[in-house]
């Protein structure tokens, strides 16, 4: 369970960090079964195709989406674990939504940027945890605390991120040092880099939304709604038949809302990874 201190870092600064959340023994196992599943995922292949450019950014990385059905013996517990739920239910309220579980090994760096950006008052977010040890020179992800807020944000993209100053210069930039077993909380407003060339960074994703209805918000129903068209669009079905078969009841509730709208048990089974 998140303090309320804890709970105003995020609201603050746009993320939270709470450290050793799973032990040793448990992210062996983790670590041992993500890296399976991802070689299942490339086919047996030993090392997944990994490019990147002169600068050491990321051009070809191995992502798979949704990636938690490739060992739902290890995965599927992190969706039932209250250590993880307990923390979204605080974050983004007890009714928010599942969307998609990511496995990703990224070849290099990536350049500073943020994701989905929902409409001021709602937002979506990740559970991200690092399977290897990671500070400043290993590629550890740096952010811009409070680059969530929307001012913030639209100033760094029209003045700050083009003043010409090298990436690793940007003012306030904060590194997020991790250990195995920590796990970052983070709104997918603020902006976030990693600045290394550092290959095979190992890492895995979950991500939610906040809920809402047309009556309670019609902005940000009609946002939520083109946003989850848009991933079934890029990534297919967010649950599979067994995610749901499975589920326990917290676990249910969080894909309900998505399901009563249309969406995650709809849609080819597919697992998209090696994306440019």
């Amino acid at each position: 369970m998140l303090t309320p201190e804890q709970i105003q870092h995020f609201e603050t600064l746009g993320f939270v960090v709470c450290r050793g959340l799973f032990s040793p023994p448990e992210m062996r196992r983790i670590s041992s079964a993500f890296d399976l599943a991802m070689r299942a995922a490339r086919g047996g292949a030993d090392e997944p195709v990994l490019e990147r450019n002169e600068q050491g950014y990321s051009v070809k990385r191995q992502q798979v989406v949704p990636f938690f059905d490739y060992d739902p013996e290890v995965f599927y517990p992190l969706l039932d674990d209250a250590r993880i739920l307990d923390a979204f239910d605080a974050l983004l309220g007890e009714d928010f939504l599942l969307t998609l579980s990511e496995g990703i090994i990224h070849a290099g760096g990536t350049r500073w940027h943020h994701d989905a950006l929902a409409p001021e008052g709602f937002f979506t977010m990740r559970a991200a945890m690092y399977l290897d040890s990671l500070g400043p020179d290993d590629g550890c992800l740096s952010v811009l605390p409070g680059s969530h807020f929307p001012e913030f944000n639209a100033a760094l993209k029209e003045r700050i991120l083009n003043l010409g100053t090298r990436p690793e210069d940007i003012p306030g930039r904060y590194p997020i040092v991790s250990e195995p077993g920590d796990v970052l909380f983070m709104n997918h407003k603020l902006f976030h880099a990693a600045l290394s060339d550092r290959p095979g960074r190992r890492a895995i994703h979950i991500n939610c939304s906040q809920n809402t209805t047309p009556e309670r918000n019609p902005v940000h129903f009609a946002w939520l709604m083109k946003f989850l068209e848009g991933e079934t669009r890029g990534w297919g079905r967010f649950y599979s038949d067994r995610l749901i078969r499975t589920a326990g009841p917290r676990r249910a509730r969080m894909m309900a809302r998505a399901i009563e709208l249309g969406f995650g048990n709809t849609g080819p089974n597919t697992q998209r990874q090696d994306l440019a």
